[in-house]
Order: C-alpha cells, then sequence, then structure tokens
C-alpha cells in the first residue's frame, strides 16, 4: 500500500485561510481561473480553464532534497537513496481546480508549507510541476504498475526534490510493520527532469543506484556566479 506521511487535522484548518488568501491574489493577476460563473472566458485558448469552478486540496506529501548528485554517483552508488537525502521541513499540496458540471478535474497549482512552524503557507505556484506530479500518482496508483511487495507492505511515499538539476522525483520507502522506520531499498519514481537527462524520461520505478546513474556525466546547471573582477 503506498501512502503519505500524515497530514495533522488542526494544521489543515489553519492552513486553508492562508492558501485562500494567496488564491485571490493569483486569481485577481490572472494566474489562475476565476470560480465566478460569470467570468469571462477565452474559448480559442486551449490552455485556459472553465470559470465556475471550485478549488480543492489534493495530495500532499513531505519534501526532502538531494544535494551533491555528482558525488554521490562516484561515491554512494552501494547506498538506499534515503540515507542520502535532507528533510526540506516543508510540505507539499496538490492544489485542484474542479468543474463538476465539465466534469474537470485538474492540478493547476501547489503549495508548500513550513512543518516547524504549524504548517504556514511559505509557497505557492502556478506551474506545470503540479499536473506532472499528479500524472505520476495516477501512474503509481495503477495495480499493474505496482510490484508484488508494494500489496505486501506500507510504502511511504515523499516529495524529492534535487535543485541543482531542477529534477523532481517520488522516494518510495517500506515502513516496518506499525513504525515510523523505513527499511529495506526504496523505490524512486521521476516526476520531472529536464530532457538532456535522458536516462530519466522513462516512467518506470528505479533503485536508488540506477536513479544515481542517470545523473552520471552531467553537469548541474549552473546559477548567478560571481562578478570577475577587472584590474
Amino acid at each position: 500500500m503506498l501512502t503519505s506521511d500524515e497530514f495533522p487535522p488542526d494544521c489543515k484548518d489553519s492552513l486553508i485561510p492562508q492558501i485562500n488568501s494567496w488564491l485571490g491574489d493569483m486569481i485577481r493577476t490572472g494566474q489562475l481561473p476565476s470560480t465566478d460563473a460569470e467570468a469571462a472566458f477565452d474559448h480559442s485558448d486551449r490552455t485556459s480553464l472553465p470559470p465556475g469552478g471550485s478549488y480543492e486540496l489534493g495530495a500532499q506529501f513531505v519534501m526532502t532534497r538531494l544535494d551533491d548528485v555528482e558525488v554521490h554517483v562516484n561515491k554512494s552508488l552501494d547506498r538506499d537513496l534515503r540515507g542520502l537525502v535532507t528533510p526540506t521541513k516543508r510540505r507539499h499540496h496538490q492544489l485542484k481546480y474542479k468543474h463538476q458540471q465539465l466534469k474537470l478535474d485538474k492540478a493547476v497549482a501547489y503549495a508548500r508549507s513550513r512543518i516547524d512552524q504549524n504548517e504556514t503557507l511559505c509557497q505557492m505556484f502556478a506551474t506545470q510541476l503540479a499536473g506532472r506530479m499528479e500524472d505520476a500518482i495516477t501512474w503509481l496508483d495503477k495495480a499493474e504498475n505496482q510490484p508484488p511487495e508494494f500489496a505486501a507492505a506500507t510504502w511511504r511515499v515523499q516529495l524529492l526534490t534535487i535543485p541543482t538539476y531542477h529534477a523532481h522525483a517520488f522516494l518510495i520507502e517500506k515502513m516496518q510493520n506499525g513504525s515510523n522506520v523505513a527499511v529495506g531499498d526504496s523505490y524512486v519514481f521521476v516526476i520531472s527532469a529536464p530532457d538532456w537527462l535522458k536516462d530519466l524520461q522513462d516512467k518506470k520505478l528505479l533503485s536508488s543506484k540506477e536513479f544515481l546513474l542517470g545523473f552520471q556525466s552531467k553537469a548541474p546547471i549552473i546559477g548567478l556566479q560571481a562578478p570577475v573582477s577587472r584590474m
């Protein structure tokens, strides 16, 4: 059975008003569609969403981060990924737009909350990552895509980010019966990765080693560099 970390119900009650406040700003600036059924709608734009729907929270996942990937490729191929990741103290929340009349149910944005601050909202974005995560969730939920061991035990799913490569994946860990302790080998399912990480494009479950090898000989994305001093 696949599951995510429990989200405290009392924290959800305090998070929803925060999301609603940010959501209003995103609707007013045109980043997300209005729930007003009378709002203008561009029928010629196939990427736009019809007004008159409603927003709901979808799946949520505790977030972890993988740093120094290029080092791990050379030194950590014999280790399970859970021993290499760092907790971020953040939780990812899918935000879905639903239109009952049109039978529309689409992930359009995501929010992030601070676990160490009673789930205080810290980020909210309307990007393609929300849709790609929903596609990954749908794929993993299909019984034909799951190995037999998924049905025989509890497997925890967390969101793994690899910032220096702009990649996201699900880290899937087998949990010891009745505990919060992970045991055995983990699986990894890639949600999104740059096209040039060619070995991470297929929809399939990977071992920790297979996942790390996908970065072999690939340079991380370079960010801002210090200016060159001129004499």
